[in-house]
Parts: structure tokens; sequence; C-alpha cells
């Protein structure tokens, strides 16, 4: 038996679709051990009985490229071709929101400071309640200087100084990173701060692109370690989602209140600035889901040449965000440099 053990491995392992019987017959007809078909069938039956369990039977191998030709017209049917039709290379802008990391979840929520038209009793207020609360993470929502001088609507020369502007955003830059050493600070781009990229684009063409020349470069963003968010870019803080206020155009008004037009437009949890005021919406949906978004008020001058007579109050928010991405938000108001 010791002789024909390879024999019997060889009739384990032949892979093709044969009956046993035949298979060991052919072995049989191949060695010369003088036994007769049915002595070495025996002898077959008896080892594989006590080895079969050692000797596992190989199984058959199937190229990679077999499996693929099988099932190719499925897969295409699954994942088709990116560009089945050959049309041209686009150039379309892959969308999506800014997510702040799990540990920046106790954010001050700050906007609308232009600077340099910004209200110091009030952004004071601001600023020591960051302090107090020892918040981990700053926000600028937008707004955070002015750009009166580049603005595309009638000036007054004398208050036309593009220089002082930018120095003094600076200025109050390295005096939040001074006052708030080790927290994350991230500045979002609003309809004021980009009036720097449409000036560049309508006067100095030749300079875009060039990075000595971008917003993030004349404010210091990069050695101040403060995250620059680009301009109309959806900012995530758990299940809450921020945004400038300027995104929707015109079509957020709403004859009830800011916030109220926010909810028309956003139709989820949602929170603003831009337009100076402070508010809150609250709707439950017909499943009992309850939505709300809120607008926050600003921290820069309440009586602008522009609109003397508005609705514009200070303010800022406080938002808290928890480990399963819920989140609590207070708004804040700001009355003659005291919290409200």
């Amino acid at each position: 038996m010791k002789n024909s053990v390879q024999n019997y491995r060889n009739i384990l392992n032949d892979t093709r679709d044969l009956s046993q019987n035949k298979k060991i017959e052919e072995e049989w007809e191949n060695i010369e051990t003088g036994a007769t078909l049915d002595s070495f069938k025996r002898a077959f039956l008896a080892w594989k009985k006590k080895n079969f369990h050692k000797e596992p039977v190989k199984k058959a191998r199937i190229k990679p490229q077999a499996i693929v030709n099988a099932f190719e017209e499925i897969i295409n049917e699954l994942i088709p071709e990116s560009n089945p039709l050959g049309l041209p290379d686009s150039r379309e802008n892959k969308y999506s929101p800014y997510k702040f990391p799990t540990n920046h979840n106790d954010i001050l929520f700050l906007t609308d400071i232009h600077v340099p038209y910004h209200n110091i009793p009030a952004l004071t207020a601001a600023l020591k309640y960051g302090l107090e609360n020892e918040v981990n993470t700053i926000y600028i929502n937008g707004d955070l200087i002015d750009f009166y001088a580049i603005s595309r609507f009638q000036k007054d020369p004398r208050k036309r100084d593009l220089a002082t502007e930018i120095y003094m955003a600076r200025d109050f830059l390295y005096t939040l990173r001074r006052l708030f050493p080790t927290q994350a600070i991230y500045f979002k781009a609003g309809n004021h701060d980009i009036r720097w990229d449409h000036y560049l684009i309508n006067n100095a063409s030749d300079l875009v692109g060039i990075e000595e020349f971008s917003l993030q470069s004349i404010l210091h963003l990069e050695k101040l370690n403060i995250t620059f968010i680009p301009d109309k870019q959806l900012v995530k803080m758990g299940k809450l989602v921020a945004l400038h206020g300027h995104e929707f155009g015109s079509s957020m008004f709403s004859p009830v209140n800011i916030a109220r037009g926010l909810y028309l437009r956003a139709k989820d949890n949602a929170i603003c600035g831009h337009h100076h005021q402070t508010s809150e919406h609250t709707e439950p949906n017909i499943n009992g889901k309850v939505t709300t978004c809120w607008s926050v008020a600003c921290l820069c001058e309440l009586h602008p040449d522009y609109m003397p007579i508005n609705k514009f109050t200070h303010g800022f928010a406080h938002v808290k965000v928890f480990d399963n991405e819920d989140f609590e938000v207070t708004n804040y108001r700001i009355v003659d440099g005291k919290i409200k």
C-alpha cells in the first residue's frame, strides 16, 4: 500500500469531471502493482477512509481573468464607464461641504465683523465669552473684512483706504490668535471678503492665481494657523450646517424673519449670518422631525452709510457638537456691549 500512496493522491486530486471509479481504473492501468483492479480499488477506499481528512482535495484553480470574462456583461451594467459616449472632458467642480473634526466641538460662532467698521464693545463681549467658557474652536462665518475701498457700490472717497483695511484685519487676527493660542480657528469667506478676488479679476487679472496675492496670504492665515474655507462652501458642524447667508441671494427674504427664510431654502438644521439679525425658526415635519434654523447677528456698526435705518443687532452664537453629531445652539444678543 505504501508504494501506491501517490497513486491514491492522484485519484483524489484529479479535478476532471469523471466518476471516481473511472479515475481509479485509469490510475490502475498506469501502474504495475500486480494487483487486480478490485484489490486496488479496495486498498484505495481503505486508505481514503483513514486519511481523507488529512489529505484535502486541491480545488481547481480558476484564473481571475476567466471570472472577469464570465461576469463582464453584468459588471458593465452595474459599474458603467465614466464616459461611455466619449464626451469631451468636463471641468465640472466637485462640490462638497467642509466637515469639522470631531474634536472641534465647542465653537464660538462669530460673523460679520466688517473690519475696520467693527463694534469694539460687542466684539469684546463675544471674545470674553469665548475665553470665560474655554471654547476649543473659533469660527468666523464670513465678512471679517469690509473691503469698502474696493466695493462695486458708490463710495465716499474720503473713506477709501485699502491698505488700512487689510492691516487692521490682519491685526485683529493676530490679536485673536494671541487670545486663543491653542484653539482651532476657522475663517470662511463671505460676500465682502471675496471683493478682493473680484478686484483682482477686474483690475489685475495677471495676478490671479499667484499665491502671494491671495486673500489667505495677505491676511497671514497660514502663519497664524488659521484654516481658510472658501466662499459659498457649506460647513458641517455635526448635523448642523453653517453658511454665511448670501448663498441663496435675495430669495432668503422672509416676511417673518431671516431664520424662517433660511428654513424655507435649507429644509434642514442650519445657521447663518450676513443679515445682521438675531432670529430662530423651528418647525416639525409630518413625521415629527424637528428642524431649527438660526440667523446670528453682527459685530460691526449698526448704522452704516448704505443703510442707516435697518433691523441690525449685535450678537454671536455658541455651538456645541456631541459625539453622536447632535448639537446645541445658544444664539446670544448683545445690547450696549452686554450679552443678553
